[in-house]
């Protein structure tokens, strides 16, 4: 039922669900502020050497801390089921130990320094990151680079860092949290790159070696796929000598990015539950959504950002039937989102969620309360941004993923440009066929509930 005005309620719109809205507002309420991607576009631009190697930098006058991103373009199209999690383990022994720098020294000198350097591997890339105060880049550019560029991979720290990622990863079902992330995921992921997970299996990585990780690093280390973003207070021409010098003999390579495929199970729901004593019960539900650079994007963030504080005052707050229920979108390049809770009442929480999604697909609402939930949006995406390693991240997010860095302020206006049908029209075409996992007691599930979206 559309809402013509912000004063006008066509009939039978209920003043309940009204009321239910505008109890968002204070959550959402606007503060003016200052967008830092604004404000910083003329501070911020890249260059390209010759092998392919480019480069995003932003500087931040005035601010002591530096944060260097390095990506590896790929992600789990590197790598397959016979050795899901190689970038991972791979990153994570390059710290351990380099042509120029030993283990002990590494260690010695970050701690010295105050600096961070940290590796993740990834659906769609791997990133090798560092985070330093200004007075100490030169110093710790050196090390991070030899990192990359010169690991040892001495089999004993292969050994100690593998078997440490394969506890962990046996103990993945100890969590009932992490457990249900996992199945719901994997049901939509089947006969997709992404079912390989980057931080691998316990079979995978029980089978790795250090040659496996040579070849590997040998394969993946070129110009093609590599992308730095740096941002802090360095100047341009220092910037450009590191790049060249550290980087500039890779070979260029001939990685070419190419569309991921879209999930051949998006379209049906599922049910899965593992029979556990646990002490409430777990709930996770993935979908497919549209990625970054989708039209859509910017129209769903926002109606996921409706659903989370729907979902904590109607779950929560009203019912107190959780501590826990959540929605949220993901920015993977063949995307997805779930919805979550945690509870002894698994039928109920769950009626209550999907009627809070109803909500939202059957109204049209308010166009004032809609501009102010905007508001509210944005300026916690701002803050969000605040340090530099977020800046970091987001730069090479778009780049990566969203059809380029410069397109950070353009998904902006795009936010601010939501209407309330957009809002509607993205529910009613994404928040749909889940893929539930749940941890818990099966006598308490109404399976055709849970399949029955």
């Amino acid at each position: 039922m559309k809402i013509t005005d912000s004063t006008t309620i066509i009939k039978k719109f209920s003043l309940a669900l009204v009321r239910s809205l505008l109890l968002l507002l204070p959550v959402f309420t606007f503060v003016p502020a200052q967008s830092p991607e604004a404000a910083a576009t003329a501070d911020t631009y890249d260059f390209q050497i010759a092998n392919g190697v480019k480069t995003i930098h932003r500087r931040v006058q005035g601010n002591e801390v530096v944060a260097v991103q390095i990506y590896l373009r790929g992600g789990t199209r590197n790598t397959n089921e016979k050795n899901s999690g190689i970038e991972t383990l791979m990153l994570e022994v390059a710290g351990q130990g380099t042509k120029n720098f030993s283990k002990s020294q590494i260690n010695r000198e970050l701690a010295r320094m105050g600096t961070i350097i940290d590796s993740a591997g990834g659906f769609d890339y791997s990133v090798v990151a560092m985070r330093c105060v200004r007075q100490n880049f030169e110093r710790s550019w050196r090390i991070l680079e030899d990192i990359l560029l010169n690991p040892l991979f001495e089999e004993k720290d292969v050994a100690l860092a593998r078997d440490q990622i394969v506890n962990g990863l046996r103990q993945q079902n100890d969590n009932p949290e992490s457990q249900v992330a996992l199945l719901s995921s994997n049901m939509l992921f089947r006969a997709h790159p992404y079912f390989n997970p980057p931080s691998g299996t316990v079979e995978t990585m029980s089978r790795l070696t250090a040659a496996d990780l040579k070849a590997h690093h040998s394969t993946i280390l070129e110009g093609s796929r590599m992308l730095v973003v740096i941002v802090g207070d360095i100047n341009k021409e220092d910037i450009r000598q590191k790049i060249e010098t550290g980087f500039g003999r890779l070979r260029k390579g001939s990685y070419a990015i190419e569309p991921m495929p879209e999930f051949a199970n998006a379209a049906k729901s599922e049910f899965e539950i593992v029979d556990k004593p646990v002490a409430t019960n777990y709930i996770r539900g993935t979908f497919a959504t549209p990625p970054l650079n989708h039209p859509d994007y910017p129209a769903l963030s926002v109606s996921i950002n409706i659903l989370q504080q729907l979902f904590f005052q109607e779950v929560r707050v009203k019912r107190n039937l959780t501590y826990g229920a959540d929605a949220t979108l993901l920015s993977n390049s063949a995307n997805s989102g779930y919805i979550s809770v945690t509870t002894p009442k698994p039928n109920e929480a769950i009626r209550v969620m999907f009627d809070q999604i109803d909500f939202l697909r059957r109204q049209i609402l308010l166009k004032e309360p809609l501009r102010m939930i905007v508001g509210g949006f944005l300026t916690q995406y701002y803050q969000k941004l605040e340090t530099n390693d977020a800046q970091a991240a987001r730069l090479a997010e778009y780049e990566l993923l969203g059809g380029g860095w410069r397109r950070l302020q353009s998904w902006i206006d795009e936010v601010n440009k939501v209407t309330p049908e957009d809002i509607q029209r993205v529910t009613r075409k994404y928040l749909k066929n889940f893929h539930f996992a749940a941890i818990g007691n099966p006598s308490q599930f109404d399976r055709d509930l849970f399949s029955s979206r």
